[in-house]
């Protein structure tokens, strides 16, 4: 008899190198950019039809999830909506083809995650964190044999910088190493009696470092070094105020630019990240005209600012038709407004933007307790906490990237009612929770 629960976990964590290797697929000439991003989904979507036939071979379910899932549903979807009001407004990045394929990727995942809590929550001993953690390690593993082979990214890459092949651009790298490192952050204990373990772990860790250090993201590394501070000090426990600060990053910084490239030009910063230049510190490498445009917007026409002006709406307003004149871009369309909370409310209004706010509300709430408690799911707060900072100043939070693929299934535990969980779950430290 087939155990289910094993291969839905298995589909899973398999789930995000396929992930890679679809990212990596989408830019290869013999292959369409639709046809490389349904590949992204397809153990996600293996996931969700076995389901569909095993409830159809049972003849129906007993729902149990709850308003998070709710909440987490509407999000994912009317990201999917947004595509339908892009094709309406003929946005040229747009086709049928495309738009459907993205609408698979932007929803499946999320619900294959739920689905995996379905079969695996009557288990003892689940453990959500070190699934995700697999995956991570498995996607970071394929991207080093990828790098050994000579590959680099199809998208955007530098030359004498890190670049891994197989996710959707070279920041993307920094972001999968800086969540893998800050999960590690809880994994280094019991070096006396599994020293092995602890030893290869360190050693993991500085290969990450090294990586992300050549990979030379400079917003992602302050993000990543903040909380790593936070977390190794304890200071998270204390601190107030992080989610409702985390909104506001992108202004904290635009207003302390001029500190943050005093901080930046200390010698040991010169040392790390190398490209300490006032003007693309200053204005984060160009980032502030494309924030200063959506700000423009929001003031001034205000077009769409309730429900949204479909996927790339950034073009159907015409916001980065200056910007791309400054970069030499041919159009505008190609360009993405480099936050993935601008990107939201352009795309999707406030009424898209409150669903997301919603959405990492119930996260940072549940995943807060979880640390305090030191269950087993709270290495994944270090990684929450560094998204719910990413998502206002960088694209990895949006739609098809790992950011947002990584906070849905992080959401996906929540959305399950607590009362049909009967498996036992573990501590931190592995001892049963009563």
């Amino acid at each position: 008899m087939i155990n289910k629960a094993k291969l839905v976990n298995t589909l899973f964590v398999l789930g995000l190198p396929v992930y890679g290797l679809g990212s990596y697929m989408m830019f290869l000439p013999s292959f369409t950019w639709t046809s490389g991003l349904l590949f992204t989904t397809v153990p996600f979507l293996l996931i969700v039809l076995f389901y569909a036939l095993d409830v159809l071979y049972r003849r129906g379910f007993t729902p149990v999830v709850n308003g998070t899932f709710m909440i987490c549903a509407a999000a994912v979807l009317y990201n999917a909506i947004s595509l339908g009001v892009g094709l309406h407004y003929h946005s040229p990045v747009l086709k049928p083809a495309n738009a459907t394929a993205m609408a698979v990727e932007f929803t499946v995942p999320f619900f294959a995650a739920v689905i995996v809590q379905l079969y695996n929550r009557n288990r003892d001993d689940f453990d959500w964190s070190a699934m995700i953690l697999k995956g991570l390690l498995l996607l970071e593993g394929l991207n080093i044999l990828g790098m050994a082979a000579g590959l680099h990214n199809k998208l955007h890459s530098f030359e004498g910088r890190a670049s891994f092949p197989f996710v959707l651009g070279i920041y993307e790298a920094a972001h999968l190493l800086s969540f893998i490192n800050l999960m590690l952050l809880f994994y280094f204990r019991d070096f006396q009696r599994k020293p092995l373990r602890f030893i290869g772990t360190f050693a993991l860790y500085m290969l990450n470092m090294a990586i992300i250090m050549s990979v030379n993201s400079r917003l992602s590394f302050m993000i990543f070094l903040v909380i790593t501070i936070l977390f190794l000090t304890k200071a998270i426990k204390a601190a107030k105020g992080i989610y409702p600060i985390s909104l506001f990053t992108m202004p904290i910084m635009m207003t302390f630019a001029l500190l943050i490239y005093e901080i930046l030009s200390l010698p040991v910063f010169v040392a790390i990240l190398s490209r300490v230049n006032k003007k693309d510190v200053t204005t984060f490498n160009g980032r502030t005209y494309i924030w200063e445009s959506a700000y423009d917007w929001t003031m001034g026409d205000r077009r769409g600012i309730l429900f949204g002006n479909g996927y790339n709406g950034q073009y159907r307003l015409r916001l980065l038709d200056g910007v791309a004149k400054l970069w030499n871009e041919p159009k505008s369309y190609n360009l993405h407004m480099h936050s993935s909370f601008l990107e939201i409310f352009v795309n999707q209004g406030l009424f898209g933007l409150l669903l997301m706010y919603l959405v990492y509300w119930h996260g940072f709430k549940r995943y807060r307790t979880e640390y305090r408690n030191s269950t087993a799911l709270a290495p994944l707060f270090a990684g929450f906490c560094y998204l719910l900072f990413c998502w206002q100043i960088d694209i990895t939070g949006f739609g098809y990237y790992l950011g947002s693929l990584l906070l849905f299934m992080m959401l996906a535990p929540m959305c399950i009612k607590r009362e049909a969980i009967t498996g036992k779950r573990k501590a931190l430290n592995g001892e049963w929770l009563s």
